[in-house]
C-alpha cells in the first residue's frame, strides 16, 4: 500500500556509531565490564536510537488502545462485550491496575477510543476519541477490518505519537474483550508454531472456550490462507482495532527516534506486526516484562528480543511496561553520570 511505503520512508536505520561510543563510555567507569548487566544494554540501545552516546530521558507517556472484537460472538471471551467500555472508563478515572501503576508513578497516561462497541459519554482530559468503527467485524464470517480501517487505525497511532511529542520515550498497551484471540491468530499465521504454543485462555476461559478458541483461530487462518499473506494483510483479516493503532504507535515512536517499551502479549504481538512491515522498526522498541500468556514465548522469540522483568503479570493494560519506565530512566544517567577510576581517585585520594 502507498500509506504503509510513506511510512517506511520516514523510518531511518539507527546511529551504530552513537551506540559503540555510549558502549566505550560505559566500559571506562569505575566498575566491572557488564557489571551492570541489562542496564548498560538499555543506555547503549537508548544511544542508538537517539543518535546521542549520553542521553537523559526526562519524562516519558503511556498509551491505551481501546477497542472492541466482533470475534466476541463465538464465545472466545468469558467477559462481557461492554466490559471494554467499563474498564477503559475505570483507566481513565485510576481505578483500575495500569491508572493506579501510572499515577503513582506519575507517567501521563492517555487512552484512545479507536474503536470501542459504546460510547464514553464522560469527558476525561485524557481520553482521545479516534474512533474507527464500532468495533470490528466477526472475522470468522468476514475479515475484522477493510483496508480502509486499518491504514486508519495505524494512522492514529502514529498521529498521537505526533501529538506528544515533548516525551522523551512511551510506552503502550491496551484494553479490547477477546484481543487475545486477535492477536493470538495473528501470531499464529505469522509464526506458524503449533496452536497450543500460541493461545492461552485469557480472561479466565472455561475449558470448552479454549477448545473453541483455538479451532476459531485454525480454521480462520486456513480460511483466508494467511500463512501465505503479508503482515498488513494479517492484521486486517484476524486482527483488531486496538492492534493496528498500537502498530501505529511503534511506527510513529521510530519516526521521531524514540524509544516505545512493549507490555505484553498483545503489546509484543503487535510488535511484531510492525517489524514484519518495516525491519528497522526493532531496533526502536524494548522488551519489559515477561506476560504468563503462553504465547509471549513465542513472540518474544520471533521478535528476538529480551525481557528484564519476571513478574507473573498477564494483566495487559501496560502494566508491566509502566514498571519499567524508572528503569529505562535510571539506565541512561549511568554513563553520563558515574565517573571514570582515575577522575574518582582524584576527588576522594
Amino acid at each position: 500500500m502507498k500509506e504503509i511505503k510513506e511510512i517506511q520512508k520516514n523510518i531511518q536505520g539507527i546511529d551504530e556509531e552513537a551506540k559503540k561510543i555510549c558502549k566505550q563510555i560505559l566500559d571506562s567507569r569505575m566498575k566491572p565490564e557488564k557489571s551492570l548487566g541489562v542496564l548498560e544494554d538499555l543506555s547503549i540501545k537508548v544511544a542508538g536510537i537517539t543518535g546521542k552516546p549520553l542521553n537523559e530521558l526526562k519524562r516519558g507517556c503511556h498509551f491505551i488502545a481501546s477497542a472492541d472484537n466482533g470475534v466476541i460472538e463465538e464465545g472466545v471471551s468469558s467477559c462481557p462485550l461492554e466490559y471494554t467500555r467499563i474498564v477503559s472508563e475505570a483507566m481513565l478515572s485510576s481505578f483500575a491496575a495500569i491508572g493506579i501503576l501510572c499515577k503513582n508513578l506519575d507517567i501521563p497516561l492517555n487512552l484512545i477510543d479507536v474503536g470501542i462497541k459504546g460510547d464514553i459519554l464522560r469527558s476525561y482530559d485524557n481520553l482521545y476519541m479516534k474512533k474507527i468503527a464500532y468495533g470490528t467485524k466477526n472475522f470468522v464470517n468476514e475479515p475484522a477490518m477493510s483496508e480502509e480501517e486499518v491504514i486508519k487505525a495505524i494512522n492514529v497511532g502514529i498521529e498521537m505519537i505526533k501529538s506528544k511529542n515533548e516525551f522523551d520515550f512511551y510506552s503502550n498497551g491496551e484494553m479490547g474483550i477477546a484481543n487475545t484471540t486477535t492477536s493470538s491468530a495473528i501470531l499464529y499465521a505469522l509464526t506458524k508454531e503449533e496452536i497450543n504454543k500460541v493461545v492461552g485462555v485469557g480472561a479466565g476461559l472455561s475449558d470448552e472456550g479454549f477448545i473453541k478458541k483455538k479451532k476459531v483461530i485454525v480454521e480462520a487462518c486456513q480460511k483466508y490462507d494467511l500463512f501465505n499473506k503479508d503482515p498488513l494483510e494479517v492484521l486486517r483479516t484476524v486482527g483488531g482495532l486496538d492492534i493496528a493503532c498500537m502498530v501505529g504507535l511503534y511506527f510513529g515512536a521510530a519516526m521521531e527516534r524514540k524509544p516505545m517499551l512493549i507490555d505484553g502479549f498483545i503489546s509484543a504481538v503487535a510488535a511484531l506486526v510492525a517489524t514484519r512491515i518495516e525491519p528497522k522498526v526493532k531496533d526502536y522498541i524494548i522488551g519489559t516484562h515477561m506476560s504468563e500468556e503462553p504465547g509471549m514465548k513465542v513472540v518474544m522469540k520471533a521478535l528476538d528480543l529480551n525481557t528484564f522483568l519476571h513478574m507473573e503479570m498477564r494483566l495487559g493494560e501496560g502494566t508491566g511496561a509502566v514498571l519499567a519506565h524508572p528503569i529505562l530512566k535510571a539506565a541512561v544517567e549511568i554513563p553520563k553520570v558515574m565517573k571514570t577510576r582515575d577522575e574518582v581517585y582524584k576527588i576522594f585520594q
